[in-house]
């Protein structure tokens, strides 16, 4: 099962703590926030993280590199011209679609839909 898990958001109502990275950065327990999701879709049964990643991409991509515990991580590239996740969604850049997952599961469990 693919978890898909939305990145992409500037998060710039959390004001200081996302000046220089973007919200899924941010340390919750001292670990980033986006840890903690991986985490849970690892727990649930997660064979392949699918991160949604727009506003500095490639600071997610070099924390995390390609795997969370030995679980593949993908990345699919959005515009990150919108203010919001959820304006940013509908206009996919990269050629990938969530639909041609690796993964043999049709049905991808999306977590963590929040919005900037």
């Amino acid at each position: 099962m693919d978890a898909v898990i939305p990145a992409a958001g500037r998060g710039s109502r959390l004001g200081e703590l996302t000046a220089d990275r973007p919200k899924r950065l941010v340390d919750v327990a001292r670990r980033p926030l986006l840890a903690h999701v991986f985490e849970t879709a690892v727990e649930a049964g997660a064979d392949e993280l699918v991160v949604i990643v727009g506003y500095e991409a490639g600071q997610i991509v070099e924390r995390f590199g390609d795997a969370f515990a030995e679980v593949r991580i993908a990345s699919d590239v959005y515009s990150d011209s919108a203010s919001t996740t959820s304006s940013t969604v509908n206009k996919p850049r990269s050629s990938r679609s969530l639909a041609a997952s690796s993964s043999d599961d049709a049905n991808p469990l999306r977590l963590n839909s929040t919005y900037s």
